[in-house]
């Protein structure tokens, strides 16, 4: 047992250990400070003596205290919020791992989130361009009504599969133009290399050599606005979104679907899985296999190939 600790103590604690241990980002260490920071608000309302003017000792929240927090949180009349399952997944995902760290530092006797088991989740599948819709967007008749950054930017998404975070940090100096590779810092600051095809070769030299006109050669960065600064997410995702409203009817228009259609033509085009998986820089390959989705044409394609009267 941990006497005088308080809660607020152990949560600083272990977001330190995320920043410096895990490398998180800012933007994931705040998101778990405020799924814990709702637990430690729930501890309070169970039982004010073991609240954060005195010690907490975790080994008093054990598994069914866990298992009554995450049921509450689909309960409107305990929590004022009714939660979607993916989000209780997700705070559940962040209880888990601060436990594990309880655990491994010996702050619990044992690691009481291990019974916690989540929701059932909905498969929905990714929202993707057709081939046919991208074909229509990379045409030299669309293409020739959009910038030479926008041309640059959609190339290296749909040639790529990258992030926006990670199109938006790409350094100039991480673009191999002669072998056609880019290295990627993805998530927990792991790099990874990742091809490119000739058509976003061609866009991103096109690029550069406006940059260099328009005496944008102070930074670091690949992709500026028009004050040399690197783009902002917003202004991608305008850009984004301008350029599919062309194409598509997708509800979603975001840098996000066409990782999705990257991910989904390379397997329909016979990619080999645990490839792609390196190429989006996923730790899983459970994570990938949503794109191994069967499309029409994937369909069809199969049926030619193998029924032996098709």
């Amino acid at each position: 047992m941990i006497v005088g600790k308080t809660f607020d103590e152990f949560l600083t604690e272990y977001l330190e250990y995320l920043r410096v241990i895990r490398n998180y980002s800012f933007h994931t260490m705040n998101s778990y400070k405020t799924d814990l920071t709702q637990l430690g608000q729930y501890i309070l309302l169970q039982d004010k003596e073991k609240n954060n003017n005195g010690g907490i000792n975790f080994n008093e929240f054990d598994s069914n205290f866990l298992k009554s927090f995450i049921s509450d949180l689909s309960d409107t009349a305990v929590i004022r919020k009714r939660y979607t399952k993916k989000s209780i997944s997700r705070k559940i995902s962040v209880v888990k791992s601060f436990y594990k760290f309880l655990y491994k530092k010996k702050y619990i006797s044992k690691n009481f989130s291990v019974p916690v088991i989540f929701p059932r989740l909905e498969k929905k599948l990714p929202s993707f361009l057709t081939e046919k819709e991208m074909e229509n967007l990379l045409n030299e008749k669309h293409i020739a009504d959009v910038s030479v950054l926008d041309r640059a930017v959609i190339e290296l998404f749909y040639s790529t599969g990258i992030r926006l975070s990670e199109l938006i940090n790409l350094k100039i100096n991480n673009i191999n133009l002669i072998n056609n590779t880019i290295k990627v810092l993805g998530k927990g600051t792991k790099e990874r290399i990742v091809p490119f095809g000739k058509e976003a070769g061609k866009a991103i030299n096109n690029y550069i050599s406006i940059r260099k006109i328009c005496n944008l050669t102070g930074s670091e960065y690949l992709f500026l606005n028009n004050s040399g600064k690197k783009l902002y997410p917003m202004k991608v995702n305008r850009l984004i979104k301008k350029n599919l409203s062309l194409v598509t009817d997708l509800k979603k228009k975001s840098p996000h679907v066409l990782r999705h259609t990257f991910a989904t033509h390379m397997l329909d085009n016979g990619a080999d899985i645990r490839a792609v998986k390196d190429m989006l820089g996923h730790e899983s390959l459970s994570t990938t296999q949503i794109y191994t989705h069967l499309t029409p044409e994937r369909l069809k394609k199969v049926y030619k190939q193998s029924h032996p009267r098709a």
